[in-house]
C-alpha cells in the first residue's frame, strides 16, 4: 500500500514541479540538502517500510511516530510551496512600550510568528517575540529601549521548520510633524511653543551646562548683531523666502511654530521682545535633547525657500541624549540614543546646498572622510564636547566664531578657540624628501620648502569658510631686519592678494553676474581653495640673497587663522573691526648660516 501510494505522491510531486524553497529545515529533508523536493519523498518512504526505528527528521505532525501521515504533510507541503503572506498593521512605540500587530496567515502549514529587531548602530537580529497561535497577532512589549532607526520584520514558519522573512519595515522613533509650503511657509505644524522649555528652566540641576551654553555660538545664533545684519540683507534681498532661510538654523523654534519674526530688525530689538524665551534662545537646551530622529542636508533651490528638516519629540517630559544610563530624577524622564554620539547630530543646521553649489558643508566634508561616515571616526562630538574630567561632555561647543563686541583680552571664549586651533593643523618646513638647508651662500637662490598638513575631520576653514581665512605668513630676517615677507598683516589689514606667493586657504562665492560675494544667499557657483580634511598643501618659497648679507638668517613661518574676512566687518560692524582676532594655529622658525 505504502508503495503505491508513493508511486502517486511521486508523480503528483513531479508533474507539479514546485518545490518549497528555504535555508534550512528541521523536519522532512531527509537528505539533508537544504531542498525539499521528490527524493525527501522516495527516502521517507524507504525509511518508514525499511526501518522499525523512529526517526524525528521526517515525522513532519509531531506524534513521534513515522507513517503515511508524515508522507502526506510532506507531499502537500510540496503541492502547496511554502509563501509569506502576513505584513505588519501596526508598530507603535510610547519610549517605554512596544505595540506590533501584523495580518493573519492562511497557509495550513503554519507552525510559528517570529518577531524580529534590529537597529542601523548595530544591525544586530534580535528576536523579540515568537508564538506558536496562529490567531495571535499582536503583542505589547514592556520596557522596550529602541534606537532612532529600527528594522522590524516577521518571521513566518511551517511545520518543516522553514522560515520566510518579510522585507525591514524600517521604524523611526515618534516625532512630531509639520509641513513646509512651496512657499517655503510653515503651512501645518503640530509644533507648539508651549512645547519646549527655555534654557534657563534646565539651569537648576545643571548649572555648568547652562553657564557653557550661555557662553556658546549655539545662543548665540539669536544674539549676534552679525547674524542679524545678514539676516536684514537676505530679507531685503529675499522678502519672501529671506526670514524664514534664515531662521530654520538660527532659531528652529520659531521656524517649527511658525512664529512671525521678521518685526526685529536688530539683536536688540529680538532680545527686547515679548517673543518667548524658547526663541529667543536660540538653539537652546530642547532643540538638541528632543531630537529623536535623523535629519538631513539642506538643499536650497533659487526661489530661497526654508525646508530643514527637523525629527523631535517634545512631549511626555522626555529628554534624550548620550549617557546610557541615566540617573532618575523628579523633572523629568530620560533616555539614551546612540546617535547623540554622532555627527548626524549636527544635521541639518551644518550642511547647506543652495542652487546645487555646497557652499557650507561640514558634515559632508566629513562624511566623505573614507570609513568615518560607515563607523562613525572622529565625530564632531569628540572635537566640539569634548569629554571634561568630571565625566561630562563640554557645552561650549566651541568653534571658531566668538562675541565680536566683546574686546579680544575680555571675552572668555577666546582662549578655548585658540587651543581648539592649534590642534587643527600643523606647519613645517621640507616637502616630502626635501628638507630646508642649513646654510646658503650670499648671491644665490634660497628656496624654502614648507608642508602644511591639517589634522581636522573637516575642511579647514569650514561652515562659513568663505567669510573665513587661514593663510601661511612667513618672514626672513636678517639682523632683525625683514628681508622677504608674505602674509603678513596687521589685524585690521587686508591680505595682499596679488602676492603670488601667498599661500591662501578659503572658498570663494560668486553670484549670477559673476563677482564674489560673501552672502550664501547669492551663491550660484563657488571655488574652493580650503585645506581639505585631513588634506597636506605644499609650498616653495624662493628669495634671492644678496651678496652683502652676513651673519645669518631667521626664517619664520606661521599658518594663521582669522575667523571673518575684514571687509566682511567693516560692511556688517565696522564697530567690531578693533576686535577681530588673529589666531596662529601653528608656527616654526629656522636659523640659516650664510656662509
Amino acid at each position: 500500500m505504502l508503495n503505491v501510494i508513493k508511486n502517486y505522491f511521486i508523480t503528483m510531486s513531479l508533474s507539479s514541479l514546485l518545490i518549497c524553497q528555504c535555508d534550512s529545515y528541521e523536519f522532512g529533508d531527509a537528505n539533508s540538502d537544504n531542498n525539499i523536493d521528490v527524493v525527501d519523498i522516495i527516502l521517507s518512504v524507504d525509511y518508514i517500510l525499511s526501518s522499525d526505528e523512529f526517526n524525528p527528521l521526517i515525522d513532519l505532525n509531531s506524534d513521534n511516530m513515522n507513517n503515511i501521515f508524515d508522507i502526506i504533510i510532506l507531499v502537500e507541503r510540496i503541492l502547496s510551496p511554502f509563501e509569506m503572506d502576513v505584513q505588519f498593521i501596526d508598530i507603535n512605540f510610547n519610549y517605554s512600550d512596544l505595540f506590533v500587530s501584523w495580518s493573519k496567515t492562511e497557509d495550513a502549514s503554519f507552525s510559528k510568528y517570529n518577531i524580529y529587531y534590529s537597529n542601523f548602530i548595530n544591525n544586530e537580529e534580535i528576536l523579540l517575540y515568537t508564538t506558536d497561535n496562529i490567531i495571535d497577532t499582536s503583542i505589547v512589549l514592556n520596557n522596550i529601549i529602541l534606537n532612532e532607526q529600527n528594522y522590524f520584520y516577521i518571521g513566518l514558519r511551517d511545520i518543516t521548520g522553514c522560515e520566510l522573512k518579510t522585507q525591514q519595515t524600517i521604524y523611526d522613533l515618534p516625532f512630531k510633524h509639520y509641513l513646509v509650503g512651496d512657499n517655503g511657509q510653515v503651512e501645518y505644524t503640530e509644533f507648539n511653543i508651549n512645547d519646549f522649555k527655555p534654557s534657563s528652566e534646565c539651569m537648576g540641576c545643571h548649572e555648568d551646562h547652562y553657564n557653557e551654553w550661555f557662553s556658546s555660538n549655539h545662543s548665540y545664533a539669536t544674539k549676534s548683531p552679525l547674524f542679524f545684519s545678514c539676516k536684514e540683507q537676505v530679507k531685503n534681498n529675499y522678502p519672501n523666502a529671506g526670514e524664514k532661510f534664515c531662521m530654520q538654523c538660527h532659531s528652529p523654534v520659531s521656524y517649527l511654530t511658525g512664529e512671525d519674526t521678521s518685526l526685529y530688525e536688530t539683536v536688540e530689538d529680538f532680545q527686547n521682545s515679548n517673543l518667548d524665551e524658547v526663541i529667543k534662545d536660540g538653539i537652546g537646551c530642547d532643540i538638541c535633547h528632543t531630537i529623536t530622529g535623523l535629519s538631513q542636508t539642506v538643499y536650497t533651490e533659487d526661489n530661497l525657500f526654508a525646508n530643514a528638516e527637523y525629527k523631535m519629540y517634545p512631549l511626555g517630559n522626555i529628554k534624550f541624549g548620550s549617557i546610557q544610563e541615566p540617573e532618575e530624577n523628579s523633572f523629568h524622564a530620560s533616555y539614551y540614543l546612540p546617535t547623540y554620539k554622532s555627527s548626524q547630530m549636527c544635521l541639518p543646521c551644518h550642511d547647506l546646498v543652495i542652487r546645487d553649489v555646497e557652499a557650507e558643508i561640514t558634515f559632508t566634508e566629513w562624511s566623505r572622510i573614507p570609513g568615518f561616515s560607515m563607523f562613525d571616526g572622529v565625530s564632531c562630538q569628540d572635537c566640539h564636547m569634548p569629554l571634561k574630567e568630571n565625566g561630562y561632555h563640554s557645552h561650549k561647543f566651541v568653534g571658531v566664531d566668538i562675541d565680536l563686541s566683546i574686546p579680544v583680552d575680555q571675552n572668555e571664549m577666546f582662549n578655548d578657540v585658540k587651543e581648539l586651533l592649534e590642534t587643527s593643523a600643523t606647519i613645517s618646513f621640507g616637502i616630502l624628501e626635501n628638507s630646508i638647508v642649513d646654510s646658503v651662500l650670499p648671491g644665490t637662490l634660497l628656496t624654502i620648502p614648507v608642508t602644511i598638513e591639517s589634522h581636522t575631520a573637516h575642511s579647514l576653514p569650514s561652515g562659513t569658510s568663505f567669510n573665513r581665512q587661514v593663510w601661511v605668513e612667513l618672514i626672513i630676517l636678517n639682523n632683525d631686519e625683514i628681508i622677504f615677507e608674505s602674509g603678513k598683516v596687521a589685524s585690521g589689514e587686508q591680505l595682499e592678494f596679488s602676492d603670488s606667493n601667498l599661500l591662501f586657504f578659503s572658498t570663494f562665492l560668486y553670484d549670477n553676474q559673476g563677482s564674489i560675494t560673501q552672502n550664501v544667499t547669492d551663491t550660484y557657483s563657488m571655488v574652493n581653495n580650503s585645506l581639505l580634511a585631513y588634506g597636506t598643501r605644499y609650498a616653495n618659497y624662493e628669495k634671492m640673497i644678496s651678496n652683502d648679507l652676513t651673519g645669518e638668517l631667521n626664517v619664520i613661518a606661521r599658518l594663521l587663522f582669522r575667523p571673518f574676512d575684514p571687509e566682511f566687518i567693516l560692511e556688517h560692524h565696522p564697530e567690531f573691526f578693533g576686535n577681530l582676532p588673529i589666531y596662529e594655529i601653528s608656527a616654526i622658525t629656522k636659523n640659516i648660516i650664510l656662509e
